[in-house]
């Protein structure tokens, strides 16, 4: 409580559909207990917010709290819970990741979005990008390990048993955001920020992008074995923006992972 007898902080909700958009984003204020809270009623929820109620939307709704430094408006202490709703006859995939630390995500995501594009999950880790269609960008990515720490080693010893050390950004379907054509709207790229101050793709005529996989995500693949702190700071790019000039770039946001001996 500041000097004039009002909070500092604000507790946020938010409720996301399997395809990332979202339904319910509200701000509490604190009792003078010093406790906010909110009460969703599941799974009734469920069924009022899904888009058409005969076909509700089957899959792994999220539930994400923070909260929220009124003078910056900075969300710190968040939280993400999932709850999976099945029609009784195939389980669907899961949008969470394992980790191998103590529980939760271990890359909290913040609220982004960018016109038709909004960001459902991010991670470093060792993942498989595996076939599921004729097209090329028909790839699902799967997670096998993700956490903020990895040895030299388990980063190195991941690509000779056939899997992939990197970074992985998540969105909505792609085809929620096509132009006339039917390609993607959005180009994603990486700045990679390494433990002696060198960048990678710092400079925006080098930087490396790729378009998202069918059915929304992308991984970024690298083979780094210095140890130390890196940070991936993750870009948006309209596809039809006629230079590659810093400014055609939006900033997603970035996260830090450590390699160790």
């Amino acid at each position: 409580v500041n000097r004039f007898g009002t909070f500092d902080c604000y507790f946020k909700t938010q409720v996301l559909r399997p395809d990332g958009s979202e339904v319910w984003n509200t701000t509490y204020g604190f009792n003078d207990d010093g406790y906010a809270e909110e009460k969703l009623t599941f799974p009734v929820f469920f069924y009022d917010r899904s888009p058409n109620r005969l076909s509700p939307a089957f899959g792994t709704w999220k539930v994400r709290t923070a909260i929220i430094e009124r003078e910056s408006k900075r969300e710190v202490s968040v939280r993400e819970y999932s709850i999976s709703f099945t029609d009784g006859k195939k389980q669907p995939p899961s949008a969470d990741i394992r980790s191998s630390g103590k529980g939760g995500h271990p890359f909290p995501v913040p609220s982004f979005q960018y016109k038709q594009w909004r960001l459902k999950s991010w991670g470093v880790g060792i993942y498989d990008e595996v076939s599921i269609g004729s097209n090329t960008y028909d790839r699902e990515i799967r997670a096998i390990d993700v956490r903020d720490t990895f040895s030299v080693k388990e980063a190195l010893s991941a690509w000779g048993k056939g899997h992939k050390f990197g970074a992985m950004l998540e969105g909505p379907p792609v085809s929620t955001y096509v132009n006339s054509n039917n390609l993607p709207l959005y180009v994603f790229g990486y700045i990679l920020k390494h433990p002696d101050g060198d960048n990678n793709g710092q400079n925006p005529q080098y930087r490396i992008s790729s378009y998202c996989n069918n059915p929304g995500a992308v991984l970024f693949t690298f083979d780094v074995r210095k140890p130390g702190r890196y940070r991936i700071e993750f870009l948006l790019r309209e596809r039809d923006k006629p230079a590659w000039e810093e400014s055609s770039w939006v900033p997603i946001g970035g996260i830090d992972f450590t390699l160790m001996q």
